[in-house]
């Protein structure tokens, strides 16, 4: 099967509607009393008007360029070395979208240990030191915000 497609116009077209609805959603989820023209909302809008910017600039490139990527989809394909490291990287991503989720429901300190230990796992890590050393600083990270600064942690 082939498929052909223009990586910039996809991209471009993502980031541009990302961009927008974090544009819209920053005056509900930013919430400032503040009439000045520099406020809590300014730095966010700065970032994601930059993200606006330049996700439009990549949807033209796309758009004005003439020559598209052509992809052939073969078994051999998807057994490759290439493919597997780019289905290490979806592991990965997904890992991190549970830890996300994890983090709302258990709270900092269960689900931080949770993906210590289950990046390492996923990298191989074989001895006790590499989970030890990680795990430490958890507990260190997680002492220092919630004991001496008195941050609330989720």
């Amino acid at each position: 099967m082939k498929l052909k497609y223009n990586s910039e116009i996809i991209s471009g077209a993502v980031f541009l509607v990302a961009a927008a609805v974090l544009w819209l959603l920053i005056p509900s989820q930013i919430n400032t009393m503040e009439t000045s023209a520099i406020n809590a909302q300014t730095v966010p809008k700065i970032v994601i008007g930059g993200m606006g910017l330049f996700s439009l600039g990549l949807l033209l490139q796309g758009i004005f360029t003439l020559p598209k990527k052509e992809v052939v989809l073969t078994r051999a394909g998807l057994i490759s070395d290439c493919f597997r490291k780019e289905l290490k990287s979806v592991v990965y991503a997904i890992i991190l979208l549970a830890y996300l989720a994890a983090l709302t429901w258990m709270g900092f300190l269960i689900s931080t240990v949770l993906l210590t230990i289950a990046i390492l796992l996923f990298y191989g890590a074989r001895k006790w030191y590499y989970y030890a050393i990680p795990l430490a600083m958890v507990g260190v990270v997680y002492f220092v915000f919630k004991m001496l600064l008195r941050v609330s942690l989720p």
